[in-house]
C-alpha cells in the first residue's frame, strides 16, 4: 500500500476510533470478532476443497504475478530483494513487474531478470501533476516531470515499454495516444475509498491479526464498481487492457503490526497472463494483447480460468471437438477481436463453482451459478466476464477477465 495525502488523515482517525472503541468492548465482544474470522477461515478452506483442475490451453501457460510493486529504491518503501523473492514464493507467483518511484537507480541497482523460477521485469511509476503511469519494461530513465503525459507515453513506447494508467480516479489525460491499459483494481485506492471501514478494521486488527491476517484483509474486498464502470465506458472508444495494481510497498504499520506485508499483498490479488513461455518477450506480448485476467487469490486459486470464443460444428448446432478442456473449435480469446459469424459461442470455464456473469458493453447479459457458461453470440460488442464466490451470506468478487471484442 502507498501513503497518500488524500484520505490518509481520515483513515488513521478511523483506526484510532476503532482502537478506542475496542478498548470499551467486553471480552465477549472481542471473542465474537475472533470467532467470526475463524469461521470465515474454515469456510474458505471448505470452498477451496472443491477446486477442480482445468486442462490448460494448448501452447499457453497461465502465469500468475504481481504488477505495480515498490522496492527499497522507492522513497516510501524499504523492501529488500530477499523479502520480495521470499514473498513471491509464498504466494506462488511466476513473475513480478516492479514499478519503483522514478529514479535512475532502477537501472543500476534494481532487480531484473530470472531468479530461479521467478521472472522480474523492471519499470517505473511516473507521476506528473498527480497523474500516474506505470512504465513497464523501459530500458532507460525517463524524466516524467519534464515531459508531458503524451511525451512520456511516447518515450515509453520508443523504448519498447508498455504504458499503463495507475490510480485511474486521478488520471485526466485519457485523450493521450499509446496507452496500453489501466488498473481496474488497486489495493491502495481500495483502502482509502473505504476509509469509513477503519474503525471495524482496527477492531479486526487488534483482536485477530496475529492468527487471521488474511481474513482481516478480506474486510477490504469488494467489487471495484467505479473503476469497472469507467473501464467499460473507455472500452467503447479504445482498447485498454485491465490489470490489478498491487501497489505493494510494505510500509503501513499500526501498533507494531505490519498491515501490508509483501506475502499478503501478493496473495490478495494477482494478474494472470496467458503466455507461451516464462520469458520476458512472451509475457509482455500477452500483457499488451490483453490475454489476461485478474483474480483475488486469498479466496481461491483461479489458475486455469478460460474465456474463449468458439464456433459450433456446421449444421449440427453443437460444439465439435475438445481443446484444452473447453468444448469447441477455438477462434478467439481474451484481448482478441473476433468476427461475428453464425454459430459463434462464448465459453467460460472456472476451476471453482461460482456465479459467472457475462457482460456486453458493461451490462450483464447472462449469468449462471456453475463452473461453466456457454452463450451463443447474436450481437457485436465488447464482452467480458466476472466471477464471484458465495461464502455464507457474502458474495466476494473473484475473477475479472479482459474482453473479447466481437466485431
Amino acid at each position: 500500500m502507498r501513503n497518500k495525502k488524500i484520505g490518509r488523515r481520515e483513515f488513521l482517525s478511523g483506526i484510532a476510533l476503532g482502537a478506542s472503541t475496542l478498548a470499551a468492548l467486553s471480552s465477549f465482544g472481542r471473542y465474537s470478532i475472533r470467532y467470526s474470522n475463524r469461521h470465515l477461515q474454515k469456510q474458505i478452506e471448505i470452498l477451496q476443497r472443491d477446486r477442480k483442475a482445468v486442462p490448460s490451453l494448448s501452447g499457453l501457460l497461465d502465469l500468475k504475478g504481481v504488477i505495480h510493486l515498490h522496492t527499497h529504491l522507492s522513497r516510501d518503501s524499504q523492501g529488500s530483494p530477499e523479502e520480495i523473492f521470499r514473498a513471491a514464493g509464498e504466494a506462488g507467483l511466476q513473475f513480478l513487474m516492479t514499478t519503483d518511484h522514478n529514479t535512475r537507480r532502477i537501472f543500476t541497482e534494481g532487480i531484473w531478470g530470472k531468479y530461479d523460477d521467478l521472472l522480474v521485469i523492471r519499470g517505473a511509476e511516473l507521476i506528473k501533476g498527480g497523474q500516474a503511469l506505470l512504465a513497464i519494461n523501459i530500458k532507460e530513465y525517463i524524466d516524467g516531470h519534464r515531459l508531458s503525459i503524451q511525451e512520456a507515453v511516447t518515450e515509453i513506447k520508443a523504448q519498447g515499454g508498455l504504458a499503463f494508467v495507475a490510480h485511474p480516479w486521478l488520471f485526466k489525460s485519457w485523450e493521450v495516444e499509446g496507452i496500453d491499459g489501466m488498473e481496474i483494481y488497486d489495493i491502495a485506492d481500495t483502502v482509502y475509498a473505504q476509509a469509513w471501514k477503519a474503525p471495524w478494521l482496527a477492531m479486526d486488527v487488534l483482536t485477530s491479526w496475529k492468527d487471521y491476517p488474511e481474513e482481516v484483509f478480506l474486510t477490504l474486498l469488494s467489487r471495484p464498481d467505479y473503476y469497472l464502470s469507467k473501464w467499460d465506458r473507455l472500452l467503447q472508444k479504445r482498447k485498454l487492457v485491465g490489470i490489478a495494481g498491487n501497489d505493494a510497498h510494505q510500509n503501513v504499520r499500526f501498533l507494531g503490526r505490519q498491515l501490508d506485508p509483501y506475502p499478503l499483498d501478493f496473495k490478495y490479488v494477482q494478474t494472470h497472463l496467458l503466455a507461451t513461455a516464462l520469458e520476458e518477450r512472451p509475457l509482455l506480448e500477452a500483457l499488451q494483447a490483453g490475454r489476461s485476467y485478474l483474480s483475488f487469490g486469498l479466496l481461491a486459486d483461479a489458475t486455469g480460468f478460460q474465456f474463449l470464443a468458439a464456433k459450433t460444428a456446421a449444421g449440427s448446432g453443437r460444439m465439435g471437438g475438445t481443446v484444452g478442456g473447453i468444448i469447441g473449435g477455438i477462434i478467439g480469446m481474451m484481448g482478441e477481436a473476433v468476427p461475428q459469424t453464425p454459430g459463434l459461442t462464448l465459453t467460460v470455464q472456472t476451476p471453482q463453482a461460482g456465479e459467472i456473469r457475462l457482460y456486453r458493453n458493461g451490462e450483464v447479459i447472462d449469468k449462471v451459478a456453475s463452473t461453466r457458461l456457454i452463450h451463443p453470440v447474436s450481437q457485436k460488442g465488447i464482452y467480458r466476464v466476472e466471477v464471484s464466490l458465495q461464502i455464507e451470506w457474502d458474495q466476494y468478487p473473484w475473477i475479472i477477465s479482459n474482453p473479447i471484442y466481437i466485431v
